[in-house]
């Protein structure tokens, strides 16, 4: 293998891995790889009315909780970092509530305070974010059931999303030079089959939209068995899909050669593919997680491992 060959096949799979970092969502942006914060900072306080009475007694009155507000800090970086860099600042200075969805968490939060970095001619930009949660109250085992549905259709919805969205993009770079979707010397599965119906990402998206059918906000999973078997054979399925394309495409990888234009195509196309069933498999192992907390089963290990 020509040294060329081996920087460029290290260069994609470090792009690649950079997205194995479950996604965090704030609003219409999803942060992703190293715009993920590699800081959320969550906490509290339980405010205490005290009532002291003679001879040095006290009587305490839990009042109520007080969260504090959640501190991000991550970097955008690439062409499109100043862009995304602005589009949080248009959430602040608007000042309506925007969904978030990280570190576990599924929140409506309003950012009280946001500042980025201006490095490098725009191509690196350190942010820092502060976001005002909602009030809180204990929660019942239902309204944890609950919550959790509605993180596990956010994370199916994304990775549904990521998945389509490669697609469309591996499409587009065929269409560019005749022929690439043909097979290429040294590639182990043409990406036509893992593309077509009944391809393995066609059974992924099947799947996915499955489980999104399945899950929603609201819905309590502990009070409904029959839906959470399904939702978790949904999960299954993808997560077996995934692994699937993540072997082939890596694969791929390793045995494509640079010869021409129709080599450096294939290669870009099962990088995107690559990628993309990363993230997805990130996320579909968070929903299977959190279906099998929500119904109070016990995981053995991940479904996707990369």
């Amino acid at each position: 293998m020509s040294l060329a060959l081996m920087n460029a096949q290290t260069a994609i799979g470090s792009v690649g891995r950079l997205w194995a970092s479950a996604p965090v969502i704030i609003g219409g942006l999803t942060l992703t790889g190293m715009e993920v914060p590699r800081l959320i900072r969550d906490g509290g306080g339980q405010q205490v009315a005290v009532h002291r009475l003679p001879g040095g007694n006290r009587i305490l009155d839990a009042v109520g909780n007080d969260p504090d507000r959640l501190e991000l800090e991550g970097t955008f970086v690439g062409p499109t970092a100043l862009a995304r860099a602005q589009a949080l600042k248009q959430m602040r200075v608007a000042g309506t509530p925007v969904a978030f969805s990280g570190a576990g968490l599924s929140l409506v939060v309003r950012i009280v305070q946001y500042s980025y970095d201006y490095q490098h001619k725009g191509v690196v930009i350190p942010y820092r974010l502060v976001l005002e949660q909602p009030a809180q109250v204990a929660a019942s085992q239902s309204g944890t059931t609950s919550a959790l549905s509605a993180l596990i259709g956010a994370d199916g919805a994304s990775a549904l999303s990521g998945i389509t969205d490669a697609l469309g993009d591996v499409s587009t770079i065929a269409g560019n030079v005749a022929g690439q979707l043909s097979t290429v010397v040294g590639q182990v599965t043409p990406v036509a089959d893992m593309v077509g119906a009944g391809g393995v990402f066609a059974t992924v998206q099947d799947s996915l939209g499955t489980v999104g059918g399945l899950s929603g906000a609201g819905v309590n999973l502990a009070s409904t068995p029959q839906g959470a078997t399904s939702l978790l054979s949904g999960l299954e399925a993808s997560g077996a899909g995934l692994t699937s394309a993540i072997s082939a495409t890596g694969a791929n990888l390793e045995g494509t050669g640079l010869t021409g234009a129709a080599g450096l195509s294939t290669l870009t196309q099962n990088a995107e593919l690559h990628g993309a069933s990363v993230m997805s498999g990130a996320l579909v192992n968070r929903a299977y997680a959190n279906t099998l907390t929500a119904t109070g089963a016990t995981q053995d290990g991940p479904l996707v491992t990369a």
